[in-house]
């Protein structure tokens, strides 16, 4: 099965990042992929194609990691591009105050590491938005990114670490929550 770690935001920042995806979408600057509301997400760490047997492993490990951290309240705030303005492939809003998010991403990815998975390089918290298929008119899609780069899109809290099932389907990914394992109170 295909897998990713991820925290989970609230309905209130969800619905703002829906706002912003057709704000976007309104400039016609380019085709983009947006990101379902329902999957709308913070990826801590994208696994692959795993087996049951390593799913387990995998829990038990998120289980232990989510004890060595607490609940903790973040800002989702300004959209910022992958991998550059002049290259735009993935659309996203940013994650402040994401110490703690951080945090639980090196312990994940040490223990990870000796599974056999890839190191993360230059973790940034971020809320996927929409993927980019093509560009009709460069400038005019980063002046509309720009534009949106300080803009608030509201307060969660980290509640929980969540591993995900993700199935491709030619409408797009569905995800399912295989396990949630909550922070520290």
């Amino acid at each position: 099965m295909r897998a990713f770690i991820a925290i989970e935001i609230n309905d209130e920042v969800r619905k703002r990042l829906v706002e912003i995806q057709e704000k976007i979408d309104r400039t016609k600057s380019a085709k983009i992929k947006f990101v379902e509301p329902e999957n709308l997400h913070i990826t801590l760490k994208f696994l692959g194609e795993i087996t049951e047997e390593q799913a387990e492993d995998i829990k038990r490990i998120l289980e232990s990691i989510a004890k060595n951290h607490k609940k903790h309240e973040v800002n989702a705030k300004g959209i910022g591009v992958f991998p550059s303005y002049n290259y735009v492939r993935v659309i996203w809003a940013g994650v402040e105050s994401d110490g703690e998010i951080r945090k639980i991403v090196e312990e994940i990815d040490n223990a990870f590491f000796k599974l056999g998975f890839k190191r993360e390089k230059n973790f940034v918290s971020h809320i996927t938005i929409g993927r980019v298929k093509f560009v009709k008119d460069k400038v005019g899609l980063m002046l509309a990114l720009k534009e949106l780069s300080n803009e608030e899109f509201g307060k969660f809290k980290v509640e929980a670490i969540e591993l995900k099932k993700s199935t491709l389907t030619p409408k797009g990914p569905i995800y399912e929550t295989l396990a949630r394992f909550e922070l520290q109170d």
